[in-house]
């Protein structure tokens, strides 16, 4: 079997269902969040998983998203925001599949941490905080902002 048919079947087995569209890749549906695996071809090893379309990109807006996006990459690891198609914000999250070993965690991980992205996104082009508790100024390491980013995971529900 090739990797793109195991990520496909344990996608399936997980009861996520995925559908095939055309030049995209394959679309399934997490709660009421739409998900794309997009297979290289060339490249097996390379898997790219996202959350198409999560905000529509207008001239009036593009500065602000772009500074959504800039605030949101720097509080996620792995995933990003990014511009597509030049009008649509995608949170996007590539990964080096060396082994299948443990794919339905690192799939359960690549979905929980697209929809954290896609939740900082839409916080911080709406201008909102992101409020975490516990926290003291000055505390601003990587770790202590992965720390922070990690709470919010537990308690959002996905």
């Amino acid at each position: 079997m090739t990797k793109k048919e195991i990520i496909l079947q344990e996608l399936n087995a997980m009861g996520y269902e995925p559908t095939e569209v055309e030049s995209l890749g394959y679309v399934f549906c997490h709660e009421d969040k739409y998900f794309l695996y997009s297979p290289e071809d060339d490249d097996e090893e390379f898997l790219r998983i996202a959350i198409p379309q999560l905000y529509d990109v207008t001239e009036e807006n593009r500065i602000d998203v772009i500074k959504a996006l800039h605030e949101t990459a720097y509080l996620i690891k792995y995933s990003k925001p990014v511009i597509m198609y030049t009008d649509s914000v995608w949170a996007i999250y590539e990964h080096k599949l060396v082994t299948t070993d443990n794919l339905s965690e690192l799939l359960e991980h690549i979905i929980r941490v697209l929809e954290v992205t896609a939740f900082v996104f839409q916080k911080k082009i709406n201008g909102e905080e992101l409020n975490f508790e516990d926290s003291s100024e000055g505390e601003n390491s990587d770790d202590s902002i992965e720390a922070k980013i990690n709470k919010l995971l537990e308690e959002i529900e996905l």
